[in-house]
């Protein structure tokens, strides 16, 4: 069987890996950032609000991104040929 590039397909769910790792380093600089908040901030009403508006948007923001990630189907497979059929066309000069 010969090799043919246009029957390579890229799965979608591919995308929502880079998305998990991209998330995974946002929580550990949350956590590193709330850390110092807490242990260098100067207690009080201040600082209580500033993490609890912090964590409250985080919150809602990932809530919001998986609501809308939920409806795709991930199971998906984007096949090459529907890209690089850009780059076969011929340009008139």
């Amino acid at each position: 069987m010969s090799f043919s590039f246009p029957e390579i397909s890229i799965p979608v769910f591919s995308f929502l890996g880079i998305f998990g790792l991209y998330m995974a380093c946002y929580v550990l600089y949350s956590l590193f950032n709330i850390f110092h908040l807490v242990k260098y901030g100067i207690a009080g009403n201040g600082l209580f609000l500033i993490v609890f508006t912090f964590l409250g948007g985080t919150i809602l923001l990932v809530a919001a991104s998986i609501f809308l990630l939920l409806p795709y189907d991930w199971t998906y497979a984007i096949p090459l040929n529907q890209i690089t059929d850009v780059f076969n066309e011929n340009v008139a000069l």
